[in-house]
């Protein structure tokens, strides 16, 4: 993104903060090199967007609303919501038009967003999911999947691969299947701790254990309360980030005690540092973007996979055989 400068539209997938988190970087780099940014998304992410750069112009742009089951059978359930995500998927793409000649958008950059792609403009598609991984049962139609999937991203100029090219990795397969599409490349992890200083909050206390809760709901909320509960019986004192960024950039995001438990709704990127720097012990999902921050850190954690959750059960025995991580089941905890 050198030379001239450009207008880039930037929209994450809202399905939990990972997809939008991820962007932070290619967004602060774009403005330090004296380029516009439109931000486009909805929920939680476009809270987190306008919290993080509140500076910046965004745009409401839905995408569909998956509905996550609270017994674990998501595979299930995805099937059922698909022609919704396709109908969803065509509506972004005429959206994306519009946006496109309103703003005179000169790049687009997304991160699993399918529909953001248009004629004439360089469109790049970040992801750490090529490879699909299917349920128990299911594996046999993994390979038609994955044809499926490289025809749907040879509509996008670049596919950013955010894992190492080489072994070790985080993700394994599911970045590193025999062909990779043509227009892809690795860019490795990405942490929007890149370039943060660590600082200590004022408003911090002594703990042992930090807890880092994401994900859709209602399996973000099923997690942080087993987790609330576990560290209450054993009197642990524990802080739990809820992942909850305030629908305001002007609103102060929340923080609570429950006996030796602190609950922070969102923070900085400088207090979730230190935070993270600080724990003894780590607990949160195998989101790929929570595992590149790790990365960045040089941190291990305990690693509690999203019930049905196919690609995160993956990579978190994937990551647990390499001798990086400890894993347990949610049902466990």
């Amino acid at each position: 993104m050198n030379g001239q400068p450009e207008t880039i539209l930037v929209s994450p997938m809202e399905w939990g903060l990972g997809h939008t988190v991820r962007l932070v970087p290619f967004i602060s780099r774009a403005l330090a090199d004296g380029h516009q940014v439109i931000l486009a998304s909805d929920g939680a992410s476009l809270n987190f967007l306008r919290y993080r750069f509140p500076e910046l112009v965004w745009i409401r742009l839905p995408f569909y609303s998956i509905r996550y089951p609270e017994n674990g059978r998501f595979f299930r359930k995805l099937i059922a919501q698909g022609p919704g995500i396709l109908k969803a998927i065509r509506s972004n793409h005429r959206q994306v038009g519009e946006i496109v000649s309103a703003y005179m958008i000169t790049r687009i950059i997304c991160d699993h967003r399918y529909g953001l792609y248009h004629a004439g403009i360089h469109s790049i598609f970040i992801t750490n999911q090529l490879w699909l991984k299917a349920p128990k049962g299911w594996s046999f139609g993994e390979g038609l999947v994955y044809w499926l999937h490289r025809r749907a991203l040879r509509q996008f100029s670049e596919i950013w691969i955010a894992d190492y090219e080489g072994v070790p990795n985080i993700s394994g397969l599911l970045t590193h299947p025999k062909r990779l599409p043509a227009n892809a490349r690795y860019i490795g992890p990405v942490s929007r701790f890149e370039n943060v200083v660590a600082e200590r909050p004022p408003y911090a206390r002594p703990f042992t254990l930090l807890a880092l809760v994401s994900g859709p709901e209602p399996q973000r909320t099923l997690f942080e309360n087993l987790l609330k509960a576990r560290f209450k019986r054993d009197r642990t004192p524990a802080l739990i980030f809820r992942g909850i960024p305030p629908a305001s950039p002007d609103v102060i995001p929340a923080i609570s005690e429950e006996g030796t438990v602190m609950l922070i709704n969102h923070a900085s990127d400088e207090y979730i540092a230190w935070y993270i720097l600080e724990a003894s012990e780590i607990i949160c999902r195998p989101g790929n973007s929570t595992l590149s921050d790790l990365d960045f850190f040089g941190k291990s954690a305990l690693l509690v996979p999203t019930p049905g959750q196919t690609e995160q059960e993956y990579v978190a025995r994937h990551l647990e055989a390499m001798g990086t991580f400890t894993v347990i089941e949610q049902t466990d905890l």
